[in-house]
C-alpha cells in the first residue's frame, strides 16, 4: 500500500512541476506574442488552436495509448514536449521576425504534448491507484495538479514584480 501511495504522489510531484512550467508559460504567452508583434487576432488564434489541440488530440493519444500500450513512452514524450517547448520561448525574442513564428509553433507543440501525455498519464495513475482507492489517489494527484496550476502563474507575475521584465 505506501507503494502506491508514492506512485500516486509521485504522479502528483510530476503534475504539480509540469503545470507550474506551462501554467506559469502560458500566464505570459499572450505577452510574449505581442512583443513580438503578433496582433490581438494572432494572440487569440494562436491560443485558442492551442486549447483546441489539447482537447481534440486526446481523442487519438488515448486510443493509441491503448492499442500500443505504451503508457509510459507516451506520457514522457508529452512531458518531454513541455520540456522543450517551455523554455525554448525565451529565445524567441532574440530571433527577429522568425521570433513569433517560433514562439507560435511551440505553444501549440506544448499543447500538443498535453494532450499526447494526459490519457495516458491517467491510465497508469488509475492502476496505481486501485490499491489505494480510485478516488483517493485521484484526489490526492489533482490536489497536487492543481496547486502547481496556481504557483506557476503566481510565481511568474512574481519574478516580472521583482525585475520588471517580462
Amino acid at each position: 500500500m505506501s507503494r502506491a501511495w508514492g506512485a500516486v504522489v509521485g504522479f502528483g510531484a510530476v503534475s504539480l512541476a509540469a503545470d507550474m512550467v506551462y501554467e506559469g508559460a502560458r500566464s505570459v504567452s499572450g505577452p510574449l506574442l505581442a512583443s513580438l508583434g503578433a496582433s490581438a487576432v494572432i494572440v487569440g488564434v494562436v491560443t485558442g488552436a492551442g486549447e483546441a489541440m489539447a482537447l481534440v488530440l486526446r481523442l487519438v493519444s488515448g486510443p493509441l495509448a491503448d492499442r500500443t500500450g505504451a503508457y509510459w513512452a507516451i506520457t514522457l514524450a508529452g512531458y518531454g514536449l513541455t520540456a522543450v517547448c517551455v523554455p525554448l520561448m525565451a529565445i524567441t525574442p532574440g530571433l527577429g521576425a522568425a521570433g513569433l513564428a517560433l514562439a507560435c509553433v511551440l505553444i501549440l507543440a506544448e499543447r500538443a504534448g498535453n494532450a499526447l501525455r494526459s490519457p495516458a498519464k491517467s491510465a497508469l495513475l488509475a492502476e496505481v491507484a486501485r490499491q489505494v482507492g480510485r478516488g483517493r489517489g485521484f484526489g490526492v494527484h489533482k490536489f497536487m495538479d492543481e496547486v502547481g496550476a496556481f504557483a506557476g502563474p503566481v510565481l511568474v507575475a512574481a519574478i516580472v514584480a521583482a525585475t520588471g521584465t517580462l
